[in-house]
């Protein structure tokens, strides 16, 4: 039986993201996401915070 996918438990959305991205590079993502028991909304987001964490220092240096 197949993992549940979906956002984890105590985690609220309450804004949307709509991009524009290729029938196949979104088939391939969402397979690959199913196949590690996740889904694209998760992966996609993780993919954001991973992108803020990474590149916070160098926004806070170019402000200071």
């Amino acid at each position: 039986m197949m993992k549940k996918t979906g956002r984890p438990k105590g985690k609220n959305k309450n804004a949307r993201l709509n991009i524009m991205i290729e029938d196949k590079i979104k088939n391939e993502y969402k397979d690959i996401a199913q196949k590690n028991g996740t889904n694209i909304s998760v992966k996609t987001c993780e993919l954001i915070v991973k992108y803020i964490n990474e590149n916070k220092e160098v926004q806070n240096n170019e402000h200071n």
